[in-house]
């Protein structure tokens, strides 16, 4: 160390040791900057290991999810096309309601479901620019003579036409709706549609002035039976914050008819409770759905059937018009086939060889002796005839019109022989008989061949009305100020799952339908469950099917019952290894009634064409129903049950599509939608291991009974407070044999994906602190 001779002395060692002191700081500095980057880049490498764990996870839980769409024994197993619920991509999402007007262009080209909402009456975020129609002429209505009319702005409806250019908010508080998908006690073989909701309006009662408004904007005189546009959109943000927007599948629009609307007003504005249904449904409102006169014919084919009726319910409106002088336009009705429906009804012949013959899985053109055999073996058609009072609804005429036929006669009581031929088991001359039938049942081949066709073709009744409006004297009626209507009854092809024509004795293993299915919800101890909130069990322990006995016609001949014989083919099936809730039929002579009668010999088939139309129609009383409640799905706002038929007549929805690749919804109107419901209890609790425990083997009275494929048959959405619940009334599938998916594997896969999660998130945190406690030592804590 250096002595300090002087003050200069000192004063230069001070600053050479402050110097020093500076450049070991900077030094010191930098290596704790770079341990603190050596120790940035661990914790990143850990962070990388963690995100690598993570997506094993994933793709573990993906390989699980394609082991558990597998039936038990690996027969039929493979991947099914299941559909998520599409608001679970949403971490947040609010549903948003808009009432508005529509034109009826829009309605016959479907351009509503692309354009813009015009004419807002009512809005969940408030209104804004309520975008009248005759303001701007946009690609909703361009300037016609209707919008240009100088009435629209007379005394009778400027202030209403003021008050919604003015934009007065009204919100949508609850909104519920009911539907049925499936055929129904309500409405037969046509659908039910009803909406309920609740507005609020803050400051005043303009409502009832608004919709005026709307509908002569749009060309509308009667304001009552103008339709209206009821939007649902649902808008939100995925986990990022970034707005969720998948374009159509998130909006549903609605067309629809007010039919009442009841209002409280108090110091806090008017709380309305408005009721509406689709507005195609007027062709079922009394008015229409009820013939106000006696209809008398007699046919031979199904087209010339529907246009008899057609053509005498057009005579009688026009007798209402020059006899009893009671209106001034004319209505119009207008019933029409699809013709895949007309090509399976065929005519009325009622004889036992002529069976239906509907699409072909593989289709081949005919031989030339074929053909000179069908020629040869041509049948006389027979002719039906039936008479329509004023006190039956024109769907049940048209039901029994249709159902009638040889064709769909022949599916209701020879449903074998149909099916078989069908599939290519028999030939096209081949009856179903006992030995045809248990052959093809123990041929091994009766799984796969459901499987592959899951679904036999019927029918379905849609309607469409058009309103003809604007002023002129043919079109609005003096009289009883309405619009002329015209009113379209169409049949169309509507596809029923086959099981629901499986009769005592005959089983399908838990499975066989799974590729026809396209939601699937696993409730209790799966570790799956992400929808269901809960679920009630309705099961009709005492449920038997009637097996009509028909009283012998005149010659005594009755009809050989397939169903039957397929019954006392298999009398000595044990329930042990079949469905323990085996379906049971009893004989009966309870049966509706048919309006058509035939012209040959009945030989007891009415009794068995009734008695499966009967069961098809009142799926409330079947054995096994349930009510599946489960966070709301757009999937069940079925948009294709909302499209009224197009300006030609004709479907908007490809008739082959059972799920909506546009809308993400099912396809009711083609087809009746299935679930599967899958669920599994423990066995006892093990307190000192695992806790719950599932054995290997399959638990009949847990998974055999309530678990397997359910048919949709009516489904209820209700909007409150935010949430939007969804109830699902299903009918159990008849038959489902078999001990079904193994309860080992039901929860292996949860249980498995559990442990290696926690496993994996242990070894993780093991390795974030072995590598911070080596760092630590190294260099020291890092202070933040």
């Amino acid at each position: 160390m250096s002595r300090v001779r002087n003050s200069k002395d000192f004063e230069a060692k001070q600053k050479k040791e402050q110097s020093i002191d500076t450049k070991a700081s900077k030094a010191i500095e930098n290596i704790g900057t770079v341990q603190r980057f050596e120790k940035k880049k661990l914790i990143k490498k850990a962070q990388e290991e963690k995100l690598a764990i993570e997506k094993a996870i994933v793709s573990s839980n993906q390989t699980e999810d394609k082991f558990i769409k597998t039936d038990s024994d690996g027969s039929l197993g493979g991947k099914f096309d299941i559909q998520d619920n599409h608001l679970h991509f949403f971490a947040s999402y609010a549903t948003l309601f808009t009432l508005s007007g529509l034109h009826e262009r829009e309605l016959k080209d479907s351009s509503f479901l692309r354009n813009t909402v015009h004419d807002v009456i009512a809005r969940s975020g408030g209104i804004g620019d309520p975008n009248l129609t005759r303001e701007t002429a946009n690609n909703i209505t361009q300037p016609s003579p209707q919008t240009e009319e100088a009435e629209l702005e007379n005394k009778a409806y400027k202030d209403s036409i003021r008050i919604l250019k003015q934009g007065r908010d009204i919100f949508f508080e609850d909104v519920n709706l009911t539907s049925t998908v499936a055929p129904s006690e309500e409405r037969g073989m046509a659908d039910f549609v009803k909406m309920e909701f609740k507005l609020h309006e803050p400051f005043g009662i303009s409502l009832i002035e608004k919709i005026r408004a709307a509908a002569r904007l749009n060309g509308y005189r009667d304001y009552q039976d103008a339709p209206m546009l009821l939007t649902i959109e649902f808008k939100g943000y995925d986990e990022n914050g970034v707005a969720y927007n998948p374009s159509n599948s998130m909006i549903r629009k609605i067309p629809i008819l007010i039919t009442r609307v009841e209002f409280d007003v108090n110091e806090g504005g008017a709380i309305y409770d408005v009721t509406a249904v689709r507005h195609n449904d007027i062709a079922f409102d009394d008015r229409f759905k009820f013939p106000r006169t006696a209809i008398n014919f007699q046919t031979n084919t199904l087209r010339n059937a529907l246009t008899k009726i057609q053509d005498k319910l057009n005579e009688s409106i026009k007798k209402e018009r020059d006899e009893h002088k009671v209106r001034t336009v004319l209505d119009k009705y207008v019933i029409s086939v699809d013709p895949d429906v007309e090509a399976i009804a065929k005519d009325y012949s009622a004889l036992a060889d002529s069976v239906a013959h509907f699409e072909q899985v593989k289709k081949q053109p005919l031989t030339k002796n074929e053909r000179i055999k069908q020629r040869a073996n041509k049948i006389e058609v027979k002719v039906a005839e039936g008479t329509v009072t004023n006190l039956i609804s024109l769907t049940k005429v048209l039901e029994d019109v249709v159902r009638s036929t040889n064709g769909f006669e022949s599916i209701a009581t020879d449903f074998w022989t149909s099916y078989l031929r069908r599939v290519g088991f028999l030939g096209s001359d081949q009856d179903a008989d006992s030995q045809s039938i248990k052959k093809f049942y123990e041929s091994g081949e009766f799984e796969q061949t459901i499987k592959e066709n899951a679904f036999v073709p019927w029918f379905k009744i849609k309607t469409s009305v058009e309103t003809h409006y604007g002023n002129g004297k043919d079109n609005y009626d003096t009289i009883n100020k309405m619009h002329r209507k015209t009113v379209t009854y169409k049949i169309i092809p509507h596809q029923i799952p086959v099981l629901r024509f499986i009769r005592p004795g005959m089983f399908a293993k838990k499975g066989t339908m799974r590729n026809a299915i396209k939601k699937q919800y696993n409730y209790i101890y799966t570790g799956k469950n992400t929808d269901v909130q809960s679920l009630r069990i309705n099961y009709k322990t005492a449920f038997f099917q009637r097996n009509v006995v028909e009283v012998a016609k005149a010659n005594d001949q009755v009809l050989p019952k397939i169903f039957d014989v397929v019954t006392r083919l298999f009398p000595q099936e044990d329930t042990v290894n079949k469905d323990v809730a085996e379906l049971r039929s009893y004989p009966s002579i309870i049966k509706g009634r048919n309006l058509l009668q035939k012209g040959s010999e009945d030989r007891g088939i009415e009794g068995r064409k009734q008695e499966f139309f009967d069961y098809l129609t009142n799926p409330q009383v079947d054995m096994f129903k349930i009510e599946l409640e489960i966070l709301g799905d757009p999937a069940y706002i079925c948009q294709d049950q909302f499209i009224p038929l197009n300006g030609a007549g004709g479907q908007s929805v490809p008739k082959k599509e059972r799920f909506s690749g546009m809308f993400k919804s099912f396809n009711v109107d083609n087809f009746s939608p299935l679930i599967e419901l899958v669920y599994s209890l423990p066995d006892d609790i093990n307190e000192k291991t695992t806790g719950l425990t599932f054995q290997d083997a399959s638990v009949p009275e847990e998974n055999l009974l309530f678990a397997g494929v359910y048919q949709v048959v009516r489904i209820e959405s209700s909007f409150s407070n935010g949430q939007f619940i969804q109830t699902l009334s299903c009918v159990r599938l008849n038959n489902q044999s078999g001990l079904g998916a193994d309860v080992a594997k039901i929860t292996a896969g949860a249980s498995e994906k559990f442990l290696k999660s926690v496993t994996s998130k242990e070894n993780l945190k093991e390795n974030i602190k072995t590598n911070t406690d080596l760092i630590d030592e190294a260099i020291g804590p890092l202070v933040p």
